[in-house]
């Protein structure tokens, strides 16, 4: 039991939010040192790359207009409408790419499986 907690604390030490708050609670061991915290460029990178292949694929596999579009991406990735609106802009040569491609809805399922395309 012991090797099993010792090797999930050493697999997740980056990753664990929470993990001073865990220690000084738990194991006493205080709030010495820094994590960092914040969002991950990867991540976010990722999150956006998926959202305009979206944006995309409502707009021209599917037809659908502005607005339709934003309600959608907005109860798919939790975004404001401001923010997507924003980040459709920052990446209009990735909407450019997709345009000039014009990859089928296969591209799509193998890129994003866990999304219903």
């Amino acid at each position: 039991m012991a090797v099993i907690y010792l090797c999930a604390i050493n697999l997740y030490h980056f990753f664990m939010r929470g993990q001073k708050t865990y220690n000084s609670i738990i194991k006493d061991s205080g709030l010495s040192g820094s994590i960092r915290k914040g969002r991950s460029n990867t991540l976010l990178h990722k999150r956006n790359e998926c959202m305009i292949a979206r944006y995309y694929y409502y707009g021209y596999m599917k037809h659908k207009g502005y607005e339709e579009i934003l309600r959608l991406l907005v109860s798919e990735f939790f975004l404001s409408p401001a923010t997507i609106a924003f980040q459709v802009q920052e990446h209009t040569e990735q909407l450019q790419m997709l345009k000039l491609k014009s990859p089928t809805i296969y591209y799509f399922q193998n890129r994003w499986p866990h999304i219903k395309w």
